[in-house]
């Protein structure tokens, strides 16, 4: 199949190498975006690094309810000046609770975007989330881009296996995606949540996967020293969340730490040297001073004026 002929809409790009510069092209975020967690950070990231078109965020159901997701995406690009971007409300797996998960599960659901406990820090974004399915949104941004979009799954694969099954047609069509937590974990918290979306991304052939190993991200966390040299400098909207979010817990508790995991996902699609044992597609160690030197340029460096 050439990706350059298999879409005949006007809207369709006409698709670029496999092989095309790391760390670039267009990208989907799917992900259970919360405050200034790991999701958010990958976002930042992301949202931060010039090559990078962010074509959209979808929200789905995992340590946060698709709705608290939106609301999150939502407040959190408009703080970066980024509310161009769409935000595509998902859906969510209802699994039986475990006395070591929960995430979502610890409180009901909100009815909507603009109906959370309590709001996200700042107030509720202006902007509104884009209409239709999660779902449909990856498979149409795919066709119109074939060839090019890396889907980022960040929270549990509900979503995207949900595009698999009803777009099959998309995934020969997928550049690539980039998963956390390696497919033999039967126990990480995004298999656990939808087990059965999980084995059906895990198994559908798509032409290139990156996977960041748990472990991996996990020898990672966010200390002290390194929270001061993310808030350092000319103040930007990311570095003062930085500040009002993390600088308490850091303040009560010299001695916190705050995992990254899907901060390292993100980093290891865009800057591949740091990662320093691979096996070609799984990651299974990444260079922590090349890590953190990239997280601390990067994370704060988004503007209402990039």
């Amino acid at each position: 199949m050439v990706l350059s002929t298999v879409c005949a809409t006007a809207s369709c790009s006409p698709g670029v190498p496999l092989d095309g510069p790391p760390g670039t092209g267009k990208i989907i975020i799917d992900a259970d975006m919360g405050e200034l967690n790991d999701d958010a950070q990958a976002m930042f990231l992301l949202a931060a690094t010039e090559g990078v078109e962010v074509l959209g965020v979808t929200t789905v159901g995992g340590n946060t309810w698709p709705e608290e997701g939106t609301a999150y995406a939502l407040r959190q690009l408009e703080l970066i000046g980024r509310a161009d971007i769409p935000v595509v409300t998902g859906e969510s797996n209802t699994p039986e609770p475990r006395d070591d998960y929960d995430g979502a599960l610890d409180r009901p659901r909100p009815a909507s975007h603009r109906a959370l406990a309590t709001p996200p820090h700042g107030g509720y974004a202006t902007t509104r989330p884009a209409a239709g399915s999660a779902s449909d949104f990856i498979a149409d941004q795919v066709r119109r881009h074939p060839g090019e979009v890396t889907v980022f799954a960040l929270g549990p694969a509900t979503n995207l296996a949900r595009a698999v099954r009803e777009h099959p047609d998309m995934v020969p069509l997928v550049r690539e995606v980039v998963h956390l937590g390696a497919d033999t974990e039967g126990e990480e918290f995004n298999r656990w949540f939808d087990p059965e979306a999980s084995r059906v991304v895990f198994e559908a052939p798509f032409r290139r996967e990156l996977v960041v190993t748990l472990e991996a991200a996990q020898r990672l966390t966010l200390d002290r020293r390194t929270y001061e040299r993310v808030v350092a400098g000319e103040e930007t909207p990311v570095r003062r969340l930085f500040k009002e979010l993390q600088g308490p817990l850091f303040g009560g508790d010299p001695g916190h730490r705050a995992f990254v995991w899907d901060a390292v996902a993100a980093a290891a699609f865009l800057r591949p040297e740091i990662v320093s044992d691979s096996d070609g597609r799984t990651v299974l160690e990444v260079d922590p001073d090349r890590f953190w030197d990239l997280y601390v340029t990067r994370i704060g460096s988004a503007t209402p004026s990039s």
